[in-house]
């Protein structure tokens, strides 16, 4: 189990009643990874919301089957938190999450997550601004990386000078 004190540090906890943190601290627990370990994959149910701790987390997505994966964000700095589908998809992860190094995350259990979140509709409220703010961020990101790869595209070859 985690501590409260750690809990109400993070910014997607931050400000939550003593109540809330100690329900959610009890359905958390901390993870280690090594360097290159997947935390998640596409191809895993998502059971956990994640809040790094320490470390470096690398998203990627893989667009082709021809081609490796494309990163969508490197998460750094402690606080972050990824793995949203566990609490608003439909149980499997879009993308990849892989330890760049050594890495510590809390895991929230995804289903007691939500059972408390409906109970408690104040909490929740909070909790999933907060994740939408997230999300929200990061699709404007991948936006940015979209646009930044079509104008690359679409820009015509460099005309070399010939002798």
């Amino acid at each position: 189990m985690i501590s409260t004190d750690v809990l109400a540090k993070l910014s997607l906890f931050e400000g939550l009643s003593e109540a809330a943190l100690g329900t959610i601290a009890a359905m958390s627990r901390e993870l280690t990874y090594a360097p290159e370990r997947a935390i998640f994959s596409p191809e895993q149910p998502s059971e956990h919301l994640y809040v790094l701790l320490e470390g470096s987390v690398r998203l990627t997505l893989f667009v082709s089957t021809l081609s490796g994966p494309v990163t969508i964000a490197s998460l750094k700095t402690p606080g972050q938190a990824f793995g949203f589908s566990a609490v608003v998809g439909r149980g499997h992860h879009h993308s990849s999450a892989e330890a760049s190094t050594e890495v510590r995350v809390i895991a929230v259990n995804s289903r007691a997550l939500m059972d408390y979140l409906e109970m408690e509709p104040s909490v929740g409220f909070v909790l999933m601004k907060r994740i939408a703010a997230v999300i929200s961020q990061r699709l404007a990101s991948l936006r940015r990386l979209l646009v930044e790869t079509i104008n690359d595209y679409e820009k015509p070859a460099s005309a070399t000078a010939e002798n």
